[in-house]
């Protein structure tokens, strides 16, 4: 059995299908999370064995330097600013929530348990994820995937969604002697800023990669309270799939059902159910493959269907 990717969601299941190779183009030490890593629950860390750190996280909404109550119009904002369309965001809910921690180096950590079956460098191809008779999981991005199974398949003229993404900049800075959890939003058009937490004392900014790379860190270190000299700046990184839209769901849900039945290839992850998850979802969903591989047609169409 073959895993495409070795990101989080690849790792996580190089774990729980301990036989399984998993291909990733990256090298190693390249594949890196940048973002935060907050669950809702224990349960992804208890799966692998790893200790998650159980938290309260305080969460803000900011509007030039002023902390301000969600509202319909900031929501819609925040919503065009992050993805280009209405739709509900996180921001409406400013409440304190407990939340699992894991490591910084929890990414690390997962290779450690997949020792040795990890091809670095690999470059997957067509002919490679279509051309073999053994399931396989894939997180490659689903708009990948359809026009390799579209290609593969002889479909000339394909009916897809229009598969929406945009890159981010992610910046990350040390906050000496810090030790608090806490998200702040930023719906301004005018800041490419959209979003920025301090996770003890690893302070991560998220921007809209609008091609200026212009920076608004006044607004940042401000809206914490803090300033730039307090933070140490550790790096710059750039994420071509930062923000994906949502499509349609009967039609994403069909596809998946068409890859499992046609070729034993099993979606899996953010990218590769091309739906925004958290990775408690993720584990779930690992639980549903494992089922899915030992099931009927018409069991897996009913489970792909929820």
């Amino acid at each position: 059995m073959k895993i495409y990717g070795a990101g989080i969601a690849g790792l996580l299941a190089g774990c729980h299908f301990q036989r399984a190779t998993i291909l990733e183009a990256g090298s190693e030490g390249q594949v890196q999370h940048k973002a935060v890593l907050r669950f809702r629950t224990p349960e992804v860390g208890d799966s692998v064995g790893i200790d998650f750190r159980k938290v309260t996280v305080h969460k803000g909404l900011c509007v030039n330097r002023e902390h301000v109550a969600p509202s319909i119009k900031l929501a819609n904002l925040y919503s065009k600013k992050v993805i280009g369309k209405l739709a509900d965001r996180s921001i409406w809910n400013l409440q304190p929530s407990e939340r699992y921690i894991a490591p910084e180096d929890f990414l690390a950590q997962l290779a450690e348990r997949c020792a040795g079956r990890i091809q670095w460098n690999h470059t997957v191809t067509k002919e490679e994820v279509f051309g073999s008779d053994e399931p396989a999981i894939s997180t490659l991005p689903m708009s990948l995937m359809h026009k390799w199974f579209n290609e593969h398949n002889g479909l000339l003229q394909p009916t897809e969604p229009e598969f929406k993404h945009a890159p981010i900049i992610v910046r990350r800075w040390r906050i000496p002697d810090a030790d608090v959890f806490q998200t702040i939003y930023f719906p301004s058009p005018g800041t490419p800023l959209y979003r920025a937490s301090i996770t003890g004392d690893l302070l991560i900014a998220e921007y809209v990669d609008n091609g200026k790379h212009d920076r608004d860190d006044g607004d940042l270190f401000d809206a914490f309270g803090i300033s730039l000299h307090d933070a140490v700046p550790i790096e710059k990184v750039s994420q071509r799939y930062g923000k994906i839209a949502r499509i349609d769901d009967a039609w994403r849900k069909n596809f998946m059902f068409e890859l499992t039945h046609r070729h034993q290839i099993y979606s899996l992850g953010r990218f590769g159910t091309w739906r925004n998850i958290l990775m408690d979802d993720v584990l779930h969903d690992i639980g549903v493959v494992k089922k899915l591989m030992n099931t009927t047609t018409y069991d897996r169409r009913r489970a792909l269907a929820k």
